[in-house]
């Protein structure tokens, strides 16, 4: 049936596969319609939309767009007869009509307006919404170039008209994956399905983010447009898609290494709990960067995937200033601990020298060791937590105390008891053995007792002499211990304190702000409490300009490595990676030639006792401390590595300026030489 019904009334099909069109190709066409007079060759085809005397164009839509520029064409020829009419001078025309309008499409609304009431003849479509469809389909498909999203949008269209992704692929000649892929553009943000057109990704990209289930499908898009254009590819992605598919959310831990660890899963996965029901694209987008960069599984074992989660998911309450607001995350995250119903908090409040806390309060450390008021804290015991504490390793010999790995450990609130009541008779003893050390030396003639700390005598540059005078012979063992103890506190500031290889009392854990003792005179170092073997070093430069470096096997950092580690400029393209493996080749090769030194003992922090394991004790460090560094500080460790690996084979050099480069030839001497029983 054919009808002549005004242009105006003739409407593009949702389903129609064109919206980018060629403007040379558009002239040809127009050309070609003003020379056969106006007089269209092949009518266009059209269906009903639903409104009375509108019809949508089922073949014909380019003609449609031709034979009203072909009108405007004729239009101009009038105004100038002189011309001759050309497919350049369409073209042109074309071309400002559209440089003056914003798009071909603006020009067609401006056409319809001034010729929308002229009638052509159109043929209307009989079938069902699917054959039409797939009608329209077969006469676009390959005459020109569809855009890939307007092929996308029509066989969408068909698909819920009812036609099968196989009909779809026989009526335009394609397979059933090529029209998969096509159809997964529609399913995907219209933002990434822009990149994949772009060509920025591929279209395999399209139906594998496609196949992820909302809001998963969400936030990986998000992650997917917040990267730079062609940062991203095709593989990681898809290995990133297909471990999101089966990821279940943060799920708590079968078995933590510490007690803190399960606190910390518990805060995370209680956050990241309230952000996915909140914003779950957001949480998932979050998850997406992390799965793709392997940082997702277990974070709260990793302190570098701990800080990069709570960074994504903790906004401003329990990520700031660079790192994890602690007292936040306790306060709010971890509230199924309690102190009330904390065992360790049960235990009696006096404090040891060396006890559970370690001296450290607050949400990181332990409050009721150390008498701070407090409600709980990262290292506290829920009611239905297995019962398991570590303890120091001064503990390592009292009952109830086991070896899990290096770390020590007790399994029940009785052993816990038991094992502190030791630890406080030991120190007791040890307190009264030193106190009855101390009433036993002999007075001098003026009745006054000797001087706890020797007289200092000069060192020359080539000698390798003791720092102070070494006491007497007749001196109780603890007070020759104390006595070279304070030699060095107090001679050790003037030599290179500013050394990354000093060992400097201000930066460790056994300086105390009191005397571990009743006696004030006695250095406040937690090693001066009772009797027990202590060791310092200098490091003597063979060029005498270069600094004297004190060494105190004792030292215990009480910084972490990415606070003591400086910055120096690495070299360009020196894989992180490979420094690791080298620096921790470095380690493990000291390691092997010396019974006594260790390397990088003044990063590792305190000295290990005779039933430990030195050969991971820097590699377990690395572990945990590691991703603090920056890519400079960890080409400084590798330097430094060079260094302690020289040590251990007897010549080595150490760094002797701000940079890290310039490096000078050193030998180790004894600091001070006494006999200690």
């Amino acid at each position: 049936m054919t009808l002549n019904i005004p242009i105006k009334n003739l409407k593009q099909h949702p389903a129609q596969m064109r919206t980018v069109y060629d403007i040379e190709s558009m002239a040809t066409l127009c050309l070609q319609i003003y020379e056969r007079g106006l007089d269209e060759w092949q009518t266009l085809l059209a269906s009903p939309n639903g409104e009375e005397g509108t019809y949508f164009i089922v073949s014909g839509h380019r003609r449609q767009m031709a034979r009203l520029l072909a009108w405007a064409l004729a239009d101009w020829a009038t105004d100038h007869p002189d011309k001759e009419i050309s497919v350049e001078v369409a073209s042109a025309m074309i071309t400002t009509l559209v440089n003056s309008l914003g798009s071909l499409e603006k020009v067609i609304v401006a056409l319809l307006e001034k010729y929308g009431d002229r009638e052509i003849p159109v043929v209307l479509f009989e079938g069902s919404k699917k054959a039409e469809i797939l009608s329209l389909q077969a006469a676009n498909y390959g005459a020109e170039q569809a855009d890939m999203m307007g092929i996308a949008h029509s066989f969408r269209q068909a698909l819920e008209a009812g036609a099968t992704p196989e009909e779809i692929g026989r009526n335009c000649g394609q397979s059933v994956h090529y029209v998969h892929n096509y159809l997964a553009l529609t399913d995907i943000p219209p933002e990434l399905a822009q990149r994949i057109v772009a060509g920025e990704l591929p279209m395999s990209v399209a139906r594998t983010v496609a196949d992820l289930p909302e809001p998963k499908r969400s936030g990986l898009s998000v992650f997917i447009l917040a990267n730079e254009p062609g940062k991203l590819t095709a593989k990681p992605v898809k290995d990133c898609v297909a471990t999101l598919k089966k990821w279940s959310g943060l799920q708590m831990p079968l078995m933590v290494k510490h007690q803190s660890q399960r606190n910390i899963a518990r805060a995370l996965i209680r956050l990241w709990g309230q952000v996915a029901e909140v914003y779950p694209e957001d949480a998932y987008a979050a998850a997406a960067m992390l799965i793709y960069r392997n940082l997702h599984d277990e974070p709260w074992r990793n302190k570098e995937k701990l800080t990069l989660w709570f960074q994504a998911l903790g906004g401003d309450t329990y990520f700031t200033n660079s790192r994890i607001n602690w007292t936040a995350v306790v306060e709010h995250l971890i509230t199924g601990v309690s102190c009330e119903t904390c065992p360790i908090a049960q235990l009696p409040r006096q404090p040891l020298r060396f006890d559970l806390a370690k001296g450290q309060g607050g949400s990181l450390g332990m409050p009721c060791r150390i008498g701070e008021e407090s409600t709980r804290c990262i290292h506290g015991l829920a009611v239905t937590d297995p019962f398991d504490c570590r303890v120091p390793w001064e503990w390592s010999q009292h009952p109830g105390v086991v070896n899990e790995g290096g770390d020590y450990r007790v399994k029940s609130y009785e052993d816990l008891l038991e094992a502190w009541r030791a630890q406080a008779e030991k120190e007791q003893v040890e307190d009264e053995t030193a106190v009855a050390a101390e009433t036993a030396v002999p007075k001098k003639a003026d009745d006054s007792v000797p001087d706890a700390q020797p007289k200092e005598i000069p060192i020359a540059p080539n000698q390798t002499t003791a720092a102070t005078t070494p006491p007497p012979e007749k001196d109780a063992p603890i007070v020759r211990q104390r006595a070279q103890i304070a030699g060095f506190m107090k001679q050790h500031e003037q030599l290179a304190a500013n050394h990354p290889f000093a060992t400097l009392c201000g930066c460790c854990r056994h300086r105390l702000d009191k005397s571990p003792t009743k006696d004030e005179s006695v250095p406040h170092c937690a090693w001066a409490g009772r009797l027990r073997r202590v060791y310092f070093q200098v490091l003597e430069p063979d060029d005498k300009t270069a600094p004297r470096v004190p060494v105190c096997r004792q030292f215990a950092p009480n910084q972490p490595w990415n606070e003591l580690i400086p910055a120096h400029p690495s070299p360009p393209e020196m894989p992180r990676d490979w420094l690791k493996e080298q620096i921790l080749g470095l380690v493990k090769d000291a390691n092997c030639r010396s019974s006594d030194w260790r390397a990088f003992e003044f990063l590792t922090g305190r000295p290990m006792g005779a039933n430990e394991n030195y050969s991971d004790w820097f590699s377990q460090q690395m572990a945990s401390q590691g991703g603090d560094l920056s890519d400079a500080q960890m080409f400084t460790l590798f330097v430094w590595a060079h260094s302690e690996w020289q040590r251990a084979r007897g010549s080595f050099s150490l760094p002797v300026n701000g940079h890290g480069i310039q490096f000078a030839p050193y030998r180790e001497a004894r600091w001070y030489l006494i006999p200690i029983v």
